[in-house]
């Protein structure tokens, strides 16, 4: 756990007395649950369509042999977007309810000053891809807009800024396309930057009128990108002295400008500051970065600017692995172009040679590089094995659950599930789930569930209950077919207060995210009194607890997803997690709140 994780775990309020899912007894009969789930007696259920939330009904009591329980199929993440009609001038959208979207009433009632800073509020990004795949479909969804003062701000175009600023170039240009979505210079110039940055240029058809009737200085920038995509550099000198009237000072870009109007070949040098304009012109030159800028500064890009420089040509290859590193991790590179950043790192034969051993003693990209050509480069299974269970056990669940976890997925697509490789069994199934792999999930869960019952104690023991919580979220076990009295005996619920705490959180987080858990259960692990921890104001705590009973969906969804910051579920204290997840399942949005559970599950389970 890194420090950060550590002071939010510490600096938890009491957990279990603030859960406002409802609670019902899971265990009821007067024996004790066996380790091995009781799955259904009939079929399974089939998973609903996406974009609905409706919970499964109950397996059905019973015990029954080990592998026999197939559990249902995973549920589509996908959705299908379409540019929809306007409900109201600034209410349109890309998905209606059927689509996957929150219904045409998400916005009923909720004070517009109160959405408007709760969106200014949240992260231009998050790691966690549970977070962004919620933000999406909330700025995406089609709905009756908010009533607003004349003093407003567009709401399709406050939509459209904070979708551009997840980086999702494709439904960014889609919104940019519904009426009036360009009439806001915030959604304008944010789709605009994310345009050029993506290579995609729409922006420069609209550019002359956006500049027009947003004449400040950022979009003075935007607008030399296109004039060098467009191959007229006449004007660039007078946009630059237009750009330093209007008080906008960016070094760097203004010494790449100089370069494109003065033709100048060769390497890019003379500069180390880099904006998310610079590296836009930087793509619409054709150009690479020089090697002398820093790598602090790729990382403090946005985004969708890292995953430019990612793929800008003549670039060092330190810079484009860290760009790239950065840009998976939110979401904005894909993990086919991951991989060959991977691939093309310096690692050194005596690291690549024990891998295993090293990856400890490395972190970030650079850890993430040796382990992937490690694996990659490995064909015995066994070792392969090896390889994959370590670079699953030393990443974050939130990298798990996104490109990085997809190459090690691939990866592990290859291997069969057998008694060779128990021990991965254990990091196969918890990669898996966060990938919402559930189909490929099974048989290693069945495989770890299996060791663990040969073995009666230790190791496999341990692992196997640690998955216990995960499988339950994940849709492999039913939340009544294990034994929870042994989980909470080997997370050490009775020795000492922090495993208590631990234990709870785990227990809160899945009542949160609707599951039945035994108050008894919350019982054992209760109470944990701990030092106040960071939690949001009072007032916000609030207003989340009553936004739920009218139902305003949006609202709800928008607050929930400011309580958990920029850190996401998997670094957010569980308290606030917690709350946040059981507004969430309130409101019907349980898909959602398991996905966020997971991750924070998968920190507190530990590997």
């Amino acid at each position: 756990m890194t420090a950060s994780r550590s002071k939010a775990f510490w600096g938890l309020a009491l957990i279990t007395g603030l859960m406002t899912a409802p609670v019902a007894f899971a265990q009821t009969s007067s024996g004790p649950t066996p380790l091995w789930p009781q799955g259904p007696a009939t079929s399974p259920t089939v998973a609903p369509p996406a974009g609905t939330d409706t919970a499964a009904p109950g397996p059905t009591p019973g015990p029954t042999p080990l592998g026999a329980y197939t559990p249902p199929p995973p549920r589509a993440s996908s959705f299908e977007v379409k540019t929809l009609a306007a409900v109201t001038p600034d209410g349109g959208g890309l998905l209606d309810a059927g689509q996957g979207g929150l219904g045409q009433a998400l916005w009923a009632d909720s004070p517009r000053g109160l959405l408007d800073r709760a969106l200014a509020s949240l992260p231009q990004s998050s790691p966690s891809p549970a977070v962004r795949a919620l933000l999406g479909r909330v700025l995406m969804s089609s709905g009756t807009a908010p009533q607003a003062g004349k003093d407003a701000r567009n709401f399709l175009g406050l939509r459209l800024e904070r979708l551009a600023l997840l980086g999702d170039g494709k439904h960014a240009d889609a919104m940019a396309t519904l009426p009036t979505a360009l009439d806001d210079a915030g959604g304008a110039e944010a789709w605009a930057r994310l345009s050029l940055l993506t290579g995609d240029g729409a922006a420069c058809d609209q550019m002359a009128d956006l500049q027009k009737r947003f004449n400040d200085g950022e979009i003075q920038m935007l607008g030399v990108v296109c004039q060098v995509r467009g191959g007229s550099t006449d004007n660039i000198m007078l946009s630059l002295d237009i750009m330093r009237e209007q008080g906008v000072k960016d070094d760097g870009f203004s010494r790449l400008a100089e370069v494109a109007a003065g033709g100048q070949k060769g390497a890019l040098k003379g500069f180390t500051a880099v904006s998310a304009e610079a590296v836009a012109l930087a793509r619409a030159m054709n150009r690479g970065l020089p090697a002398e800028v820093p790598a602090a500064q790729i990382l403090a890009l946005n985004p969708a600017a890292a995953a430019a420089v990612a793929d800008l040509p003549d670039t060092a290859a330190a810079l484009k692995l860290a760009a790239g590193d950065r840009a998976a991790s939110y979401g904005t590179l894909p993990s086919a172009a991951l991989a060959p950043l991977y691939k093309a790192a310096k690692v050194s034969p005596n690291d690549l040679k024990n891998a295993v051993g090293v990856a400890d003693k490395r972190q970030g990209a650079d850890q993430r590089a040796i382990l992937y050509q490690a694996l990659t480069g490995e064909t015995i299974p066994s070792l392969k094995g090896a390889v994959l269970a370590k670079a699953v056990d030393v990443s974050d669940p939130a990298l798990l659950a996104g490109a990085w976890g997809d190459l090690l997925a691939q990866e592990l697509e290859g291997l069969a599930p057998g008694p060779a490789l128990k021990d991965l069994a254990p990091a196969a199934t918890r990669l898996l789930l966060l990938q919402n792999r559930r189909d490929l999930a099974q048989p290693w869960f069945e495989l770890a569930r299996q060791s663990a019952q040969d073995a009666k104690e230790g190791k496999a023991l341990q692992a196997y209950l640690r998955l216990v919580p995960l499988a339950v979220l994940g849709g492999l076990l039913p939340s009544d077919g294990a034994n929870w009295a042994q989980w909470l005996d080997a997370m050490k619920a009775d020795a000492d207060a922090p495993s208590r705490l631990r234990a709870a959180s785990i227990l809160a987080l899945l009542t949160a995210a609707g599951e039945k858990v035994d108050p008894l259960l919350l019982a054992r692990t209760a109470p944990v009194v701990e030092a106040p921890g960071v939690i949001p104001d009072a007032a916000s705590w609030l207003r989340l607890d009553q936004s739920i009973t009218v139902p305003r969906r949006g609202e709800v969804a928008v607050l929930a997803l400011a309580e958990l910051a920029d850190a996401g579920p998997a670094a957010t204290a569980p308290t606030v997690t917690a709350h946040a997840l059981s507004a969430l399942t309130a409101v019907g949005l349980k898909d959602d709140a398991r996905r966020l559970a997971l991750e924070a599950v998968a920190v507190l389970a530990g590997p």
